[in-house]
């Protein structure tokens, strides 16, 4: 018996190792102690065992293999049953199964043992799902009351960030559907009214930063950065001006060239914030690789 009891101490304190090895950034490392674990773990751990399983495999953007791992935590029950249907919304949401991620966030939010300190966070993913299927306005509006609803933000800065990057990436999107085209004064009153756009992702750009949360700070960078290269290429490409002459033509696409490239550098500035700031935090993801793609691209041409 005494041999038993010493094992389940040892069993519960790798479960420990597992977590300390997660919150340091070894995923890989944490999944491997976890399965090593795992033939060791008594029934009552079984549920904490596969919601750590399924945390590994979401950090290493392994989405669609966290899936199982949630579920069968769900099916334990238990607190850690909770925190995994919250994961398993979020994975469903990133996997585009959209109907099941809102029958998932429904349940949890009919869950008679739910913390009312969590209603406004899961209020945040409800919003973000809206604007996932379509109903944007509804869904702007309910993550910015949620947001403000937020109690603790920074316990909760992961899904504020993630709410403030749906905001930046759909507002960021509305300046881009302006398109440059028509007379020289409409060209110009769509060029000031894309700068009035970037201006305000440029705020919201900054509330992301506040949060802290390096995957939404890199994600948001992208997004900005894009927004500023699309604005490039859209000048560039604008139809010109049918009233020009033929000596008009080359001194006014000339005038263009060199207006884009005021955006062009900002957003090689992003792009290369973005990597600075990763590389700084050691954070790797498929977004970092875009980052420094795109700066590379960026500065091949520059």
């Amino acid at each position: 018996m005494l041999t038993l009891a010493l094992l389940g101490i040892a069993v519960a304190g790798t479960l420990d190792q597992a977590v300390a090895a997660r919150q340091a950034g070894d995923y890989a490392g944490a999944a491997q102690l976890l399965d090593t674990l795992h033939p060791l773990v008594e029934s009552e751990e079984e549920a904490r065992w596969n919601l750590e399983r399924g945390l590994d495999e979401e950090l290493m953007w392994h989405h669609a293999a966290a899936e199982p791992y949630y579920r069968t935590a769900i099916d334990i029950g238990g607190d850690a049953a909770m925190e995994a249907r919250y994961h398993l919304v979020v994975v469903l949401d990133d996997l585009g199964r959209y109907d099941e991620a809102r029958a998932e966030l429904t349940a949890l939010l009919t869950a008679t043992r739910l913390n009312p300190e969590f209603v406004p966070v899961l209020g945040i993913e409800q919003g973000v799902l809206d604007v996932h299927t379509g109903h944007v306005d509804r869904g702007l509006r309910r993550i910015e009351r949620s947001i403000a609803r937020v109690g603790d933000v920074k316990r909760h800065s992961w899904m504020v960030g993630r709410g403030r990057f749906v905001l930046l990436d759909t507002r960021a999107a509305e300046g881009e559907r302006l398109a440059f085209e028509g007379q020289a004064a409409r060209l110009k009153r769509k060029l000031v009214a894309r700068a009035k756009v970037l201006k305000e992702v440029e705020s919201e750009l900054y509330a992301v930063i506040k949060t802290e949360e390096p995957e939404w700070i890199t994600a948001s960078l992208l997004r900005v950065g894009d927004t500023y290269a699309d604005l490039a290429d859209d000048l560039v490409a604008a139809p010109t001006p049918p009233q020009l002459d033929s000596d008009q033509i080359p001194i006014y696409q000339a005038e263009i060239a060199r207006k884009a490239e005021g955006p062009r550098t900002k957003a090689y500035t992003l792009y290369d914030h973005g990597v600075s700031f990763a590389t700084r935090l050691s954070w790797e993801s498929p977004v970092v690789d875009e980052l420094k793609a795109r700066r590379d691209e960026l500065a091949a041409v520059r």
